[in-house]
């Protein structure tokens, strides 16, 4: 149970975390107590080994139920409710997911498949929530498992994140104009600041009216040569107005992601840091109230940040969000480690 919950390297030296530790375990305690928390029974995932290239395509072949080298190669593992740390999820959407994985000797892929009603890959209004999926691995492959709550202090995590929204983007951020077909605002209390005078991504004719046809008509940068004060592109376009791209965040700049997924690490709650390198591909698929999703990457990359996959075997721990049931943070299904065989 030591491993399993509560992180134990140094804590005693530490003041601040002993005090988070001990709240950690009065929460576990009230909750086992009142039954508000019951954990899955681990399972041994078994990636099928395969030679050539894995797809990141949930709807590739190569992931068929029916056919294909991965067929009937899934288990089933329940999702367990987010009980230990607040805010506390008693009743997350998603009760179990389909697993499966494969490895070429080169790459790991892991494929999750799970029921979800709605789709929801949009999240510029405030009332809006992303679906999103992640697995977690310890950084550290030998020794005792860190704590599947997002590891612990000095026992850092490797998690990869896909977000559906992200999917959706593509290189294109989503902004408000994409919730609002007919929004647009006047350029002249903006562009009078665009650094340097140089106007990029600015409709110069508006031909059309319309943000479709303002997209089609981009490129203008003199300001002598605009015959209208509107544009209807300028949340997405004018990296003065978006400070998050300015400062390199990757959830402002699309640029930054290399897929769907995101690379990070942890160590605790509330440590969740993006890697300054993205290694991992991936992508989802929502057809028939399901989401598919498919995380790949090398199985070793030199980074120290990373998982290195290389004893045939890791801790895999699982995490879902359903943005329809306004999941979000630690609001979530989770599971406790798994073991994926590869």
């Amino acid at each position: 149970m030591k491993s399993f919950l509560i992180p134990t390297k140094g804590s005693a030296n530490k003041g601040g975390n002993t005090v988070r530790h001990s709240k950690l375990i009065k929460a576990l305690i009230i909750a086992f107590t009142l039954g508000m928390f019951s954990v899955a029974n681990a399972a041994d995932i078994k990636a099928v080994k395969v030679s050539g290239a894995i797809p990141t395509s949930p709807d590739n072949p190569f992931w068929s139920e029916r056919y294909g080298p991965t067929a009937l190669k899934h288990v089933i593992i329940d999702m367990d409710p987010q009980m230990i740390t607040n805010p506390m999820w008693p009743n997350p959407s998603t009760k179990y997911v389909f697993v499966k994985a494969a490895t070429n000797g080169k790459e790991i892929a892991v494929h999750l498949e799970y029921g979800d009603a709605t789709r929801n890959d949009i999240m510029v209004r405030s009332q809006q929530y992303k679906d999103q999926a992640a697995i977690m691995f310890p950084v550290n492959q030998s020794g005792e498992e860190p704590p599947f709550t997002m590891g612990g202090d000095g026992e850092r995590v490797n998690i990869w994140q896909w977000k559906a929204t992200w999917d959706k983007e593509g290189s294109n951020m989503q902004d408000m104009e994409d919730q609002y077909d007919n929004m647009a605002m006047g350029s002249a209390g903006y562009y009078m600041f665009e650094p340097d005078g140089k106007l990029s991504g600015i409709d110069t004719a508006h031909k059309s009216g319309t943000k479709t046809g303002s997209y089609k008509n981009r490129g203008g940068g003199d300001i002598s040569k605009r015959s209208t004060n509107i544009d209807f592109g300028m949340g997405q376009n004018e990296g003065v107005y978006n400070p998050g791209r300015a400062t390199g965040n990757i959830l402002s700049d699309s640029g930054m992601r290399v897929s769907a997924v995101e690379d990070l690490n942890a160590e605790g709650f509330s440590t969740l840091t993006t890697q300054a390198h993205q290694d991992v591909q991936g992508e989802g698929n929502w057809r028939n109230n399901r989401w598919a999703v498919v995380f790949k990457r090398s199985l070793s990359t030199g980074d120290s940040n990373d998982t290195q996959f290389s004893g045939g075997k890791t801790p895999m721990a699982i995490a879902i969000w359903n943005g329809g049931n306004k999941e979000r943070n630690g609001q979530k299904a989770v599971t406790q480690w798994n073991t994926l065989h590869y």
